[in-house]
């Protein structure tokens, strides 16, 4: 049985999709804690949403670098063991370095994937409007429109990896 290694891009989608759900965990968590704003005080939701956006950003760059300098100490440690090299910290960066390049199928990828984040954020602000239009209160429609613009991130980053690992059909 062939092992095929995953892509630098497919490992670094999967580190954002984690980062991703555990937002939204958390988001869940506190929209039904106790120390959750009335359904009334819009203002304070707001505020939470804007906070948990900052939050997930910070989370998103913090989270990146870890994983860049692990991946990097891992091709270290794997080519030291493999070639018993002591040098294998320059080797490791000229790795890394070699599977960052984007080429056009990458480019290409991550565009095709950036359309599916895009329909989720559509399909969150539909939704928002159409809670809006329903009558039903206005925390549900900031709800609708945070979730689902959350969701599309990792949507996003599910579509590049499928579109990645298995290819993807030519138009």
């Amino acid at each position: 049985m062939e092992v095929v290694a995953m892509s630098y891009t497919s490992k670094r989608n999967i580190v954002s999709i984690l980062a991703g759900v555990a937002l939204i965990v958390a988001y869940i968590i506190y929209a039904t804690g106790a120390n959750a704003p009335s359904a009334e005080d819009i203002k304070a939701w707001a505020v939470a949403i804007l906070v948990f956006v900052g939050i997930g950003i910070g989370v998103q760059i913090v989270v990146q670098i870890v994983f860049h300098i692990v991946l990097t100490i891992g091709i270290a440690i794997k080519e030291e063991l493999k070639t018993g090299n002591k040098d294998g910290g320059k080797t490791a960066e000229r790795i890394l370095e070699s599977e960052m390049v984007e080429d056009e199928r990458v480019k290409i990828i991550s565009l095709k994937a950036s359309r599916v984040g895009y329909v989720f954020v559509g399909l969150g602000a539909f939704a928002a409007l159409v809670a809006l239009a329903l009558g039903l209160e206005t925390v549900i429609a900031l709800h609708l429109l945070f979730g689902l613009s959350a969701f599309a991130a990792v949507a996003e980053g599910f579509a590049s990896i499928i579109m990645s690992e298995r290819g993807m059909k030519q138009r």
